[in-house]
């Protein structure tokens, strides 16, 4: 609110004989979707305190009409000011915390200016006016995203909070998954929720108060990655979906795991692709599919027909059938690599069995046999996939060679990114064939920036290195 008047003395000079009056002027209709703008205006005379020269102090009274101000709204607002202002949110606050006027009901308001005059000889003095109003009711300063499409479902005890920008307005991003959605105002509560208008447009919202009012949803089509923008004043939903995965962790399912969840590894260079590397053993049926959410068998990502080979690409994501890959008995037992990319509307299995390498090879000037390649540093075999070395490095670059290719071709193990420091830890290494064209121009090694005696172990299979420093 805004209080106006004249910067003096608090001793007030002779006022003379004016009259007390006020003056009231008030938007009709309330409006929240104007809440800062101008919503009441009060303005007074002095009125007088009889020649004493005392000071005068006002207060504003606000009643509902007809009660003679016997349980009035008493605003004190002290000396020297003659004018006050609400905004249409201030004033429709007043009207119904205090006042107790129902929402979108027209009230008549009693108005009084009260002049207290500080010499006590003096009566006080009153003057009244009247306005009429509709007071607005305030939309929810909290607002949840409830449904299968957002992290924790059907909920109501669990839902997942929105962030509230200003009146009425609420946003949101995170993971989507197929499926609908829509928004409750109060945790453990399914009313009053916003749902989809569906005599409205697509991204309509309506007001629902009552169980028995219609539940339409809106719908995720599509896993990903989305930003939800709530409207609550306008009564419309934005829906903007980003460009990161539909889903952080993806999982290996099938009678190879007994039908349990087992975690693929995020591929360190495209966040699309999710990897594994494992020996599939013969364990009845010879099935499997991938799981977006461990233990859950919705939005799985199967092929796009029923018992593919394991050399069938065309995977999709949805809960049409149950499709799954196969692989018959006599081509289990041995080791696989796959790759998983589930970029939307290009989601495909590349998989195949993996031949190891008989070597493992350290390069660089960080290593013993800096980078003469002929002359690698050979790592010590423990079994078909895993390797290990203990020795001391140097400052300096290193990667891994596969084959010793002497025109720097052939396989390697690489770092996820260039000079990416090597420490220790266990991390995912990048595998990269130089006999793909497309292969050629990348070169990524890790840095040792401290100088010592290290072990490291490397799973060619599982495409994981384990650094210790001794």
């Amino acid at each position: 609110m805004t209080f106006a008047g004249c910067s003096k003395d608090l001793r007030e000079l002779d006022k003379g004989e004016t009259a007390l009056a006020i003056t009231a002027s008030c938007i009709e209709n309330l409006s929240e979707l104007d809440g800062t703008s101008d919503g009441a205006s009060f303005a007074w005379t002095s009125g007088t305190n009889k020649g004493t020269g005392s000071s005068i102090s006002y207060s504003l009274a606000l009643a509902k009409s007809g009660t003679s101000f016997g349980n009035a709204y008493l605003i004190p607002i002290g000396q020297g000011v003659y004018s006050l202002k609400y905004t249409q949110a201030e004033f429709n606050d007043i009207l119904r915390e205090e006042l107790g006027l129902m929402p979108g009901v027209e009230s008549k308001v009693d108005v009084r200016i009260i002049a207290d005059v500080a010499d006590g000889s003096v009566a006080d003095q009153n003057a009244d006016t009247a306005i009429s109003v509709i007071p607005f009711e305030p939309v929810t300063t909290t607002l949840y995203l409830i449904g299968d499409a957002t992290p924790n479902g059907w909920s109501a005890d669990n839902a997942t909070e929105m962030k509230r920008i200003k009146d009425g307005q609420f946003t949101w991003t995170g993971k989507m998954s197929k499926g609908g959605y829509k928004f409750i105002t109060t945790l453990g509560s399914f009313v009053p929720s916003y749902n989809w208008n569906a005599s409205g447009s697509a991204y309509s919202l309506v007001f629902r108060n009552s169980p028995d009012d219609p539940d339409e949803q809106f719908t995720i089509t599509e896993a990903g990655s989305y930003t939800i923008a709530a409207d609550l004043l306008h009564l419309l939903v934005t829906v903007t979906k980003g460009s990161e995965p539909p889903y952080d962790m993806i999982y290996f399912v099938g009678s190879f795991t007994d039908w349990n969840f087992e975690e693929m590894t995020k591929d360190p260079t495209n966040p699309f692709i999710f990897r594994m590397g494992r020996v599939l053993d013969w364990n009845g049926g010879g099935e499997f599919k991938f799981g977006t959410k461990s233990g859950e068998c919705n939005n799985m990502y199967h092929p796009t027909q029923a018992s593919a080979p394991y050399t069938w690409t065309e995977a999709m994501n949805d809960d049409t059938g149950d499709n799954k890959w196969s692989i018959p008995e006599d081509e289990c037992g041995k080791p696989y690599k796959m790759a998983l990319d589930i970029t939307p509307g290009s989601e495909n299995l590349q998989m195949g069995v993996f031949v190891p390498y008989e070597g493992m090879y350290l390069v660089g000037d960080a290593t013993p046999n800096g980078w003469d390649i002929g002359n690698a540093t050979p790592m010590v075999v423990v079994d078909a996939y895993n390797f290990t070395w203990t020795g001391n490095l140097v400052k300096g670059d290193l990667k891994f060679s596969c084959d010793k290719q002497s025109d720097w071709g052939g396989a390697w193990f690489m770092a996820s990114e260039g000079e990416k420091e090597f420490a220790e830890g266990t991390e995912v290494i990048t595998f990269v064939d130089k006999h793909i064209a497309s292969n050629g121009d990348i070169d990524r090694k890790w840095n040792v920036k401290y100088a010592g005696k290290y072990t490291i172990e490397l799973n060619q299979l599982t495409e994981r290195m384990t650094v210790r420093k001794n």
